[in-house]
């Protein structure tokens, strides 16, 4: 029988400063479990770019560094926190294009 592991024991496994990549659509249970425990300086390598999972990371001050060739949210715009973190420099960003 299968053995499937809760969002918050994925997102356990996840050491602060590990790189994830993201695919869309992101497992979003498990965004938000590492956002809930507070992850730090996670590497996002967007698959091929990054969307809302990458967005809430930043906004949560998860985030040290984006590697993409955007992080945007489709039909709904530009991405508010990698917008500002890209502007205020506060997240490294490798222009993956």
């Amino acid at each position: 029988m299968a053995q499937f592991l809760t969002p918050e024991a994925a997102a356990a496994l996840i050491p602060d400063g590990a790189s994830i990549g993201m695919v869309a659509p992101a497992p979003m249970a498990v965004v938000r479990a590492l956002v809930k425990r507070g992850a730090r300086d996670l590497h996002l390598v967007g698959v091929p770019t990054g969307g809302l999972a990458a967005d809430l990371l930043i906004g949560a001050g998860c985030v040290r560094s984006v590697e993409s060739s955007a992080v945007q949210l489709g039909e709904s715009g530009f991405a508010p926190n990698f917008s500002r973190a890209a502007v205020d420099r506060s997240v490294r960003i490798k222009d993956s294009t």
